[in-house]
């Protein structure tokens, strides 16, 4: 009886660790083109939607914009139990790193708020964000393929 409970409790163990890596916490895409290309490619997809540069180097493109006083509230009101945020921004990171013949873009997505007198970070992608991150990906790629098509 005691082996069969510990048989179970490895079994159900795997189970639980193995599921745990099947999802993935970022996006990534591979996409045959320059990294400037890329990056330029990134920025303008979301500077319409008011995105700017943070942090602009070789291996990583990093843009975010400021959350609305109305998203702020909204996020204080849903939270209200944790000490009150300011100043957010939306950040997105694109790291390139060089992969067979294309260059791997993986895209994270934070929110960097003022709370407590600190800065602090989220990044809690959950299924629905890291499905916009893949389609914003597919996206950028397709923009990309599409530029090297008029040329």
């Amino acid at each position: 009886m005691r082996k069969s409970l510990v048989a179970m409790a490895a079994l159900l163990l795997s189970v639980v660790i193995g599921g745990a890596q099947v999802r993935p916490l970022v996006a990534q895409a591979g996409i045959q083109a320059a990294p400037e290309r890329i990056k330029k490619a990134a920025l303008a997809m979301f500077e319409p939607q008011g995105y700017s540069i943070d942090l602009d180097t070789a291996a990583e493109l990093k843009i975010s914009r400021v959350l609305s006083s109305e998203e702020i509230i909204s996020y204080n009101t849903a939270h209200w139990t944790n000490p009150p945020v300011a100043n957010c921004r939306r950040v997105h990171t694109f790291i390139l790193s060089p992969a067979d013949q294309a260059i791997s873009v993986t895209m994270l997505w934070d929110t960097a708020c003022h709370a407590d007198g600190w800065w602090k970070t989220w990044r809690n992608p959950n299924e629905k964000d890291i499905q916009w991150m893949q389609t914003a990906l597919a996206d950028l790629k397709a923009r990309i393929e599409a530029a090297d098509k008029r040329h």
